[in-house]
């Protein structure tokens, strides 16, 4: 293996042209072969496996010459770049929401947001609320910080300050 192996966030260039975005780093339960998890960067978002051995072989030349480059993905980002189509990286969002002071705020860019939130952003958004998640999905997790927030702006409103 002459690259190095694919890590969660990352997005790779196939040698055809389309981007994915690893998911997972994953093992296969029969083979014990470590996987990666990806999907398609734009379009359907279709999700796919493969080994980790073929998502990092050269590109065939005998049966591609044509290729233009040496493996068959190759790393063009690491998860924190601005996405091509304008919405803002990861670390762009966590830091905007750091910054956001009322829970109200908090509330209104979270769902906002909700299409594009990653396990790292509401990791970083719960731990800097000092909430303590017990969710496992995306989904169940988003629904628990908005409950803590909704129960926050209910119960902190009526504070006298």
């Amino acid at each position: 293996m002459n690259q190095r192996k694919p890590k969660k966030g990352e997005l790779y260039r196939h040698f055809r042209g389309k981007q994915y975005r690893v998911l997972y780093l994953a093992v296969c339960a029969e083979t014990k072969e470590e996987m990666v998890v990806y999907e398609e960067d734009k379009g359907e978002h279709r999700v796919y496996v493969s080994s980790v051995a073929s998502f990092t072989r050269a590109v065939n030349r005998e049966r591609y010459p044509d290729a233009r480059q040496e493996y068959r993905f190759e790393l063009c980002g690491d998860g924190q770049e601005k996405k091509q189509d304008g919405r803002k990286s990861e670390k762009e969002m966590i830091l905007a929401f750091l910054d956001l002071n009322e829970n109200e705020e908090r509330a209104e860019f979270l769902q906002k947001h909700r299409a594009v939130l990653t396990d790292r952003f509401l990791t970083a958004a719960a731990e800097s609320m000092e909430f303590a998640e017990n969710a496992d999905t995306l989904e169940e997790r988003y629904a628990e910080l908005m409950r803590f927030l909704r129960t926050k702006m209910k119960y902190e409103s009526r504070r006298l300050r």
